[in-house]
């Protein structure tokens, strides 16, 4: 009989050992999924600055542990989209931010917090009062334990399943981004946001504005003498920054000006152009 007590009483401490193991390899499959969604969740920065970004991200949560995760799950992903860090003012290159964040209402909000909560909890009681538990010489609260353990696993395993779901969403939309990225209509596209930019077309919309015409307009040959003036070195590498050899060529393909040519009595034309008004 005692043979057959001592028996079952190892099967207990057994299946106790063994739902703790599961509980805990469950609460670091939870911090893995956070940190992959931490780790993508945000593009942000100059084009030259991306991947250097993303490893200090990376190293930034490689340590944290599981209620610092959540934190940062709830500043970053949680938070609201509005608050997002702007560009900065003054540009000098391609500038990119991309962030996925999941959102809903007030009501939403709360649940996802006191959900986190609860899970942070549980890990930290396993983790770190659940010795008091592990009664050994006493079968009964064995079984209390392994129940509980049980419990536990029930209360945090749909938020493991959450969250692979948001990975999930999150890595669709990172490859819907990469595909639109690689597009031959967004490299159109970006070639002119680039060029729209470019500190010759500001300087453009600049001299327009100090001896332009009363209608708008303004002589081209005229401009062009000042932008050779205040930006030869731009004028120098223009045709390798922006592939146009002349400012006339220049000012079509930025789609930001009407473009005028005035025929002369002697022959020939005069250009002009006038920013668009927007």
């Amino acid at each position: 009989m005692d043979q057959e007590k001592q028996n079952t009483q190892k099967s207990l401490i057994d299946e106790v050992l063994r739902k703790i193991g599961r509980n805990m390899l469950t609460f670091q499959l939870i911090e893995n999924e956070l940190k992959m969604i931490l780790r993508d969740s945000r593009v942000h920065g100059y084009a030259h600055e991306l991947a250097a970004n993303k490893e200090k991200r990376v190293n930034g949560i490689h340590k944290d542990m599981l209620g610092q995760l959540l934190q940062r799950y709830k500043d970053k992903i949680l938070s609201n989209p509005d608050e997002e860090q702007q560009g900065p003012s003054d540009l000098s290159g391609p500038w990119v931010s991309i962030s996925f964040k999941t959102t809903g209402d007030k009501d939403f909000y709360e649940r996802q917090c006191q959900t986190h909560e609860m899970v942070r909890e549980e890990r930290n009681l396993l983790v770190h009062h659940f010795l008091p538990y592990l009664q050994s010489d006493s079968p009964e609260q064995l079984i209390v334990a392994s129940d509980y353990l049980d419990e536990q696993r029930v209360k945090v395993l749909p938020i493991y399943e959450q969250l692979v779901s948001v990975n999930k969403s999150m890595s669709n939309t990172k490859q819907l981004c990469a595909n639109i990225l690689a597009s031959a209509e967004w490299n159109q596209n970006f070639e002119l946001m680039r060029l729209q930019i470019s500190p010759l077309i500001n300087l453009f919309c600049d001299i327009a504005t100090q001896i332009g015409r009363a209608d708008g307009w303004t002589c081209l040959a005229d401009a062009r003498r000042l932008v050779h003036t205040q930006a030869p070195n731009d004028v120098a590498n223009m045709k390798e920054t922006n592939g146009y050899g002349t400012f006339k060529k220049l000012l079509i393909a930025s789609g930001r000006f009407e473009i005028f040519d005035k025929p002369l009595p002697s022959g020939g034309f005069r250009t002009f152009y006038r920013p668009f008004q927007t």
